[in-house]
Order: C-alpha cells, then sequence, then structure tokens
C-alpha cells in the first residue's frame, strides 16, 4: 500500500535569526497568516493520523488547519534544547562560546548543547518517532513539527546520516511531502505551500 507523509513546519514566531528550540514560544501575526494561507490545502487532503509537537506555535497551527480533527500531541516531536544559547544568534553564540561551536559544527552524537540536550538523545527520540511512522498502517499521516525534526526525519526515511541534515532547507509555514515503503521514503515534494500541491 502506497502511504504518504506529510510534515509541515510551524510558522514564524517572530524570533528571526534565533534559535529557538525549548523555548515555548507562539506563532506571530505572519506566522500565523502563513499556516491560514494552507487551509484551502488541507481542506481537501484526506488525512489518516495528525501528529504534532506540543509546544505552542505547533499547536496553533493544528487548532489553525485541524480545529474539528484529533490531533495526538507527541512530547518526542520537540525540537531539540538549545540550553543557555536559547534565544541567541549565531553570532552571540560564537563570541560567548567559539571551541563550543567548533564541536557543534561536527554534529556529534555526543555533543550536548550547554545546559540543554545531547544531539544523540535528540536523534534517538526522532528516530522512534520515524519508526513508528513506518510501522503505522495509516495511508497518510501529517506531522506537525520543528525544522531540526523535519530534517532529521528526512534523513531518517531517505536513509541519510542524522549528519546530513543541513542538505535541507526548511521553510517556516511549508511543508514537505514523502511516499513511505517498508524500507524508507521517497521525497515527492519540499517547501510546498497555499497552490503549490493537491492531492
Amino acid at each position: 500500500m502506497n502511504r504518504r507523509l506529510i510534515l509541515l513546519r510551524h510558522g514564524k514566531t517572530g524570533f528571526s535569526e534565533k534559535y529557538v528550540g525549548a523555548t515555548d514560544v507562539p506563532l506571530s501575526s505572519e506566522g500565523v497568516s502563513q499556516i491560514s494561507s494552507l487551509q484551502n490545502i488541507f481542506r481537501h487532503q484526506e488525512v489518516d493520523l495528525i501528529l504534532s509537537s506540543p509546544m505552542e506555535r505547533c499547536r496553533q497551527c493544528a487548532e489553525i488547519l485541524f480545529p474539528e480533527s484529533s490531533v495526538r500531541y507527541d512530547n518526542e516531536l520537540r525540537e531539540i534544547d538549545f540550553g543557555r544559547w536559547e534565544g541567541l544568534s549565531f553570532r552571540e553564540i560564537k563570541e560567548a562560546d567559539p571551541e563550543l561551536v567548533e564541536l557543534w559544527a561536527n554534529w556529534s552524537p555526543e555533543f550536548c548543547f550547554p545546559q540543554g540536550e545531547r544531539i544523540g538523545s535528540f536523534v534517538d527520540r526522532i528516530h522512534s518517532v520515524g519508526e513508528r511512522i513506518l510501522l503505522s498502517q495509516e495511508k497518510t499521516t501529517l506531522l506537525i513539527a520543528h525544522g531540526g525534526v523535519i530534517r532529521t526525519l528526512l534523513c531518517y526515511f531517505l536513509n541519510l546520516a542524522p549528519s546530513d541534515f543541513l542538505l535541507f532547507q526548511i521553510n517556516k509555514g511549508r511543508f514537505a511531502t514523502l511516499d513511505l515503503f517498508s524500507e524508507g521514503g521517497v521525497l515527492t515534494g519540499l517547501n510546498l505551500g497555499e497552490s503549490a500541491w493537491e492531492g
């Protein structure tokens, strides 16, 4: 059976160029407009299972797009916790912790964000979500999450190393589509929005 996975990144939050992972921030007015512009697409798309990060910015997306549907909020879909780097720009992080930034760039599973989450732990929990999706029987699953989560899931389904996650530019308020098979997935669309994709 051919199955489809839709990966939607939440809309803008007003923290452009800042690292926001575990910080629970809402959508900005622009982010609300971004997600609202997708209503016509998803109104006509049959979805069997809706999974979402429990963070407010993702909950808002689910409420805008699927006000009448049941949504399963999954703690494993939270973005990585950047620890004390939360809310900082890359320039601010590099000025404060230049040596740690070099280690971060290697995306080693053993790297831990200062006072935050270890990369290996993040990858493991996202892979567990991917495994559950592959084993599920739903024909169409829609997942509402964060940039790092979606990049990591794309690597998982496309049989790429987790360190390849930066191969994908994941725009806020846009979605990717994959066809799923028992051995993985085929990417069929990236950064889609508004009238860019149908059925």
